[in-house]
């Protein structure tokens, strides 16, 4: 009995502590099932939490690409229009003929005419009439056809209108506008809805290049959604970082030069620059080519221009072009006069354009340098060739925007400007932009090549000068050849155009008389920076004005005032003029671009013309107002400057406002005329703009914590404020300057709808809006 009753006790026993301990091996599993449960749920809430921004970013730039860059509005319910092919074979052509002004003969040009179902168009243009529509209609897709399948394709423009139910009879009201080649894009769909049934439509061609042929036209096309899927990837990358910039609070991150990462992302920014100033070269412009024949009659002052010319003279050891003035040019009353030179040409006489006359030769006038640094050694390589006008401007380029950035980045250390890095990196890539250096290299002309030079050695100058004067107590020794540097680049700016020298020289001279007077240093460590400064400079300079004198017998006369150009320099006043002052601010700062309803949707205009009692140059001009970072010159405060940055921006903008004066009585009204000081303008305001944007708080508040959060936020919110404009002004200006890209050019040949027209409607799809 006794047993039994011991046996059931150990059994209630052992029953009791086997429940007790499951009842903890299972709150102990339980409780590591939930917490690993738990876990795998946060981690998952955390990858939705970085996902969702992302994900909605995508849907919402994908619905504001169906909305704004898709034909979703000529696609939608276009099932309801009936198709229907148009006769061209019964078109009417109106006669477009014009009447000679003096003698009030009509002038003969070529019409258009019907050729079986299709139109020939000639060069001059023509309005093609369809009628017999009769239905109501939404869109009208045209299609064009080369004359000869050989010949390159050509730019087409025009207009559409239509005579429907609405304004009928006999009126018509323009529908749409349209841009198009003879090459892929040689087909269209254009607006067309009418208001009850269409009756007639009106297609204008405008002048082109080449002839072509209208070879159908359709009503009511079928239409598929078409989707810019490349706006949509460009939206979603630009949304993306702007969240990323907000949300990782990227705006209060200051700019570390010893950081490898902000290094690398700022070379790449350089490196992708460089390689869209390739790309303009190589594919947009490559029907240019980048050599020339030579030697070669041509003379176009593109490719066959005065240092082509200079270079038969000096294998010929000439320093006169070979070429002579006719007789009758010489014994002229004024062959500086352009109405004498255009008399003289009516009558067969052949006579070249922007050259110097003088002593009865023909001279070169423009700077030298250009042609020592490209032309004498291509020749040299390729003896029967010089380079295109294209390449010798894409060579500055590509040397000039890896100048830009060191400038850039020198110049905040100099000045221990506290930049933020994002703004700072955007600030280098607008840089380039903004001094219209991708514009210039797309002109790619003769006048380009001197001025593009000028702006590299100008950049390299005040580079060198910066980085001379900051790194003597580190690096002593280097310091001397950034002094010949500097020296050296001062006299081939000075080779290139003498004028580009003045506000760069104004900028920098404070900063070289501090250092004259500075007694930290040495007497020693002074006369040996002047003197590696000073040789270089003044042999080149001796130099140039040696050239001069060997042409001109004058060391200082380059030729300016006895140029054969669309006027008289010589009659050029240099005095004060207050209507020339006026005339300045409207031209060179406020005036505004045309505006368009096609791609690049700006261009150019022509200045606003005066004579003041003389010809007076006037062509293609913007005011400087119309690029954005030039706005933070009216943001500049003293009391964010250092004492000797303050001098130099002083100097450097009153040097800048003379020379343009100038440049405006010396040269009149053309945009790159101001193109010889907007390197220091850009400059100034982009440091103007580092300095107002600077982060608010110290950099351990980067990573706020409790105890400052609430002046982190005031700070940053701060630092917000101030951060938003300065980047839509460097966004802006790179958007801005890069659509000029696509305008207007001062010489046709460099216009890209005419050089690459299918190229150029590419980059139209992709920034076109609607269709």
């Amino acid at each position: 009995m006794r047993n039994t009753k011991l046996q059931k006790v150990s059994e209630i026993v052992s029953e009791k502590v086997s429940a007790k301990i499951s009842d903890k091996l299972s709150e102990k599993v339980s409780a590591k099932i939930s917490e690993k449960l738990s876990d795998k749920l946060s981690e998952k809430n955390n990858a939705i939490r970085k996902i969702l921004p992302f994900a909605t970013i995508f849907v919402v730039t994908m619905l504001i690409t169906i909305a704004f860059f898709s034909n979703l509005y000529l696609a939608y319910n276009s099932r309801d229009y009936a198709q229907k092919p148009l006769t061209l074979s019964r078109a009417i052509i109106p006669d477009l003929s014009g009447y000679n002004e003096q003698t009030g003969e009509k002038n003969n040009s070529e019409q258009a005419r019907v050729v079986g179902n299709s139109v020939y168009i000639p060069t001059s243009g023509a309005d093609v009439i369809l009628s017999g529509i009769n239905a109501n209609t939404k869109a009208l897709k045209i299609e064009l056809q080369q004359t000869t399948p050989a010949t390159p394709a050509t730019f087409v423009t025009g207009t559409l209108e239509i005579e429907d139910f609405g304004i009928a009879p006999k009126a018509f009201t323009l529908t749409d506008s349209f841009q198009m080649s003879t090459g892929k894009h040689n087909t269209k769909v254009l607006r067309f809805e009418s208001h009850g049934t269409a009756y007639k439509a009106k297609l204008h061609f405008n002048q082109t290049g080449a002839p072509f042929t209208l070879k159908a036209v359709t009503a009511n096309p079928p239409f598929a959604l078409h989707i810019n899927f490349a706006m949509w990837a460009i939206l979603f990358v630009a949304s993306s970082l702007i969240f990323l910039v907000y949300k990782k609070k990227w705006y209060l991150l200051n700019y570390d030069r010893h950081n490898l990462a902000q290094n690398i992302i700022f070379w790449a920014a350089c490196a992708i620059l460089m390689g869209f100033s390739l790309y303009l070269c190589f594919i947009v412009y490559r029907g240019h080519g980048i050599r020339v024949p030579f030697p070669s009659d041509l003379y176009d002052r593109v490719n066959g221009n005065p240092y082509t010319e200079q270079l038969k003279a000096w294998k010929s050891n000439s320093l006169a072009l070979l070429q002579q003035p006719p007789k009758e040019l010489v014994e002229s009353a004024n062959p500086f006069s352009w109405g004498e030179r255009m008399d003289l040409g009516s009558k067969g006489l052949s006579i070249p354009w922007d050259v110097v006359l003088h002593n009865n030769h023909y001279y070169c006038y423009f700077g030298i340098v250009p042609f020592l640094l490209t032309y004498l050694p291509f020749n040299l390589l390729f003896p029967h060739a010089v380079p295109s006008a294209i390449l010798v401007v894409t060579v500055f380029a590509v040397a000039i925007i890896p100048s830009m950035f060191a400038l850039l980045k020198e110049v905040v250390e100099f000045f221990a400007i506290r930049a933020n890095y994002c703004l700072f990196l955007l600030s280098a890539v607008a840089f380039p932009f903004g001094c219209l250096i991708f514009y210039l290299q797309s002109s790619a002309s003769l006048y380009y090549m001197p001025l593009l030079s000028a702006i590299l050695f100008g950049v390299l100058f005040v580079y060198a000068s910066l980085k001379a004067v900051r790194l003597n107590a580190t690096h002593p020794r280097a310091q001397y050849a950034l002094f010949a540097l500097a020296g050296v680049s001062l006299a081939l700016q000075c080779g290139s155009r003498p004028n580009a020298c003045i506000p760069v020289v104004a900028f920098i001279a404070p900063l070289f008389i501090a250092l004259l007077f500075d007694a930290k240093r040495s007497i020693v460590n002074r006369v040996a920076a002047a003197l590696s400064f000073l040789v270089p400079a003044i042999a080149g300079v001796a130099g140039i004005l040696t050239y001069n004198y060997l042409r001109f017998k004058s060391f200082f006369n380059f030729g300016n005032e006895e140029q054969l150009t669309n006027f008289d320099l010589r009659f050029n006043s240099k005095s004060f003029d207050p209507t020339k002052i006026r005339d300045i601010i409207l031209n060179y700062f406020l005036k505004p671009f045309n505006i368009s309803e096609n791609f690049p949707y700006i261009s150019i205009p022509w200045a606003n013309n005066q004579g003041y009692g003389n010809s007076f140059y006037t062509h293609m001009i913007f005011g400087l107002m119309m690029i954005p970072l030039f706005w933070w010159l009216f943001m500049m405060r003293r009391k964010f400057m250092q004492k000797i940055e303050y001098i130099m921006t002083v100097t450097g903008l009153v040097a800048s406002f003379l020379l343009l004066y100038v440049n405006y009585c010396l040269g009149g009204n053309l945009y790159r005329y101001y193109c010889d000081l907007i390197i220091i303008f850009i400059l100034i305001a982009i440091m103007s703009m580092l300095h107002r944007s600077a982060p608010c708080i110290k950099d351990d508040f980067v990573n706020c914590d409790k105890d400052n959060a609430k002046d982190c936020d005031i700070a940053g919110e701060s630092s917000l404020r101030l951060y938003i404009p300065a980047v839509l002004c460097a966004t802006l200006t790179i958007v801005i300057v890069g659509l000029l890209v696509f305008s207007n050019h001062t010489e046709p040949s460099a216009d890209i709808q005419n050089v690459n027209p299918d190229l150029f409607l590419k980059w139209s799809d992709l920034f076109t809006i609607g269709r």
